[in-house]
């Protein structure tokens, strides 16, 4: 069995280099988060108001309170508003998932590097030629 060229013991540098990196890659994906979050919430906040606007105008029109809700529902500007919303709840979902994914990454970064000190800091070299003697 050959391991990649990239599969060997991580020196001290290289471990504080990948820590870094995971950790701005999960910042990275807070902060798309955290977007995402004001995007549903702006986007819930237009659709209620515009739903509701639409209820009372067509309640003004002597349409039933029963059916208004229904109505204005069907109307272009209101299912528009309804389809952001929809699609900013799928843009949150997305970087739910993105921010579960960079948390996974950053735990399987820990055991790597808690692995590479395990196993000791050979050179890279070394490290390379152990796995696949026919390198030597």
């Amino acid at each position: 069995m050959t391991i990649d060229a990239a599969a060997v013991i991580w020196d001290f540098a290289d471990a504080i280099t990948a820590a870094r990196r995971t950790e701005q890659r999960q910042r990275e994906a807070e902060a798309l988060y955290h977007q995402a979050s004001e995007s549903l919430a702006n986007a819930e906040r237009t659709y209620r108001i515009a739903l509701a606007g639409e209820i009372m105008r067509l309640h003004t029109t002597g349409v039933a309170w029963s059916t208004s809700e229904e109505l204005a529902r069907g109307m272009p500007a209101i299912a528009e508003k309804r389809y952001e919303r929809d699609l900013a709840k799928g843009v949150l979902k997305s970087a739910e998932s993105a921010l579960w994914r960079h948390n996974s990454n950053r735990r399987d970064c820990r055991e790597f590097v808690e692995w590479s000190r395990q196993a000791g800091y050979p050179s890279r070299e070394q490290s390379y030629t152990s796995v696949n003697p026919s390198r030597a």
